[in-house]
């Protein structure tokens, strides 16, 4: 359903070719296939792709644009330029191509039908393309002097550039964000390192160190019994105590040396997580347009059933 999900919405004005291919794929089965079968379909489809588009609208529409320098951690909305991690450029599988980010995919020429856009992956056929091959590795988000490493793992991305080509039997499709390109990216912001925990974390990190010990009681015995009597007296154990806040205490130094990195990732919650190169405004008129337009259709489906069955 995740899959399903990702794919109405990532493929955007795409999507919409599915109506008359269900409409066309009824016909050709006949009248009551049409009526009972294909008309409920396009219906469900229509109410699916307006709530996925919906929701989506609404989240970007309700969420403030932050400036990645000042932002607050949690669910935000960041705007800026994309580039490559500093000698960790990444390249698409298929062209060699240098980029942020790539999705691609290949299928057999012989084949008919929506000439190898993402919807192929809906196509019925004895040679189905292979599933696209999203690309996992981070890459920055460059807001001013401040960077975000952005996580693109579960993302629903929409790329502004694209290219396919034959080789052989097959065409190879690649769609890509160039370095360069304005991003836009809605998902949850993360600091790592740089900073120091709270008592209550300290306390559970000594907790969890001092369970880590209890494990290896031979090296426990040997490390802090001082009297040799093979058990760790009272007193002994005040100072394994105090050996476990002072490791852990160590540890917190060497992280708040280092260096805050801000990250953005899949939210926790199950909200969408878009990366996509239009402007705020315009990627909220586009999900909210497909959104009423998906309405539209549901709802003529709607009529047209409820016609077909006060006719019956």
């Amino acid at each position: 359903m995740l899959w399903l999900s990702s794919q109405w919405t990532r493929s955007g004005w795409a999507a919409f070719s599915l109506y008359p291919l269900l409409a066309f794929i009824g016909l050709k089965l006949g009248l009551h296939s049409f009526l009972h079968g294909v008309l409920p379909a396009l219906l469900a489809c229509g109410l699916i792709g307006w709530w996925l588009n919906y929701r989506r609208y609404r989240l970007i529409a309700d969420t403030p644009t932050a400036h990645a320098v000042s932002a607050a951690l949690g669910h935000v909305e960041l705007c800026g330029v994309a580039r490559n991690h500093p000698q960790a450029a990444n390249y698409s599988p298929y062209s060699g191509r240098r980029c942020v980010w790539y999705r691609c995919w290949r299928y057999e020429n012989d084949r008919r039908g929506l000439n190898g856009s993402t919807l192929d992956l809906f196509e019925r056929g004895n040679s189905l393309p292979s599933l696209p091959e999203n690309s996992e590795l981070s890459f920055l988000l460059v807001d001013g002097k401040q960077e975000v490493i952005i996580n693109p793992e579960g993302a629903e991305v929409i790329a502004p550039h694209r290219e396919s080509w034959q080789e052989g039997k097959e065409t190879l499709v690649e769609e890509w964000i160039a370095e360069g390109d304005p991003l836009y990216v809605l998902g949850q912001l993360q600091s790592h390192g740089g900073s120091r925990p709270d008592l209550q974390s300290f306390r559970q990190d000594v907790g969890a160190k001092l369970a880590e010990w209890k494990q290896d009681q031979p090296a426990l015995l040997r490390r802090h019994d001082l009297d040799g009597d093979g058990k760790i007296s009272e007193q002994e154990w005040l100072l394994v105590r105090a050996a476990a806040e002072r490791e852990v205490r160590q540890n917190y130094q060497q992280l708040a040396s280092t260096p805050a990195t801000l990250h953005i990732s899949k939210p926790d919650d199950g909200k969408p997580y878009l990366i996509n190169t239009l402007p705020p405004r315009q990627v909220a008129r586009s999900y909210r347009l497909r959104a009423w337009l998906h309405a539209l259709a549901a709802l003529l489906s709607f009529i047209a059933w409820l016609h077909s069955g006060l006719s019956a």
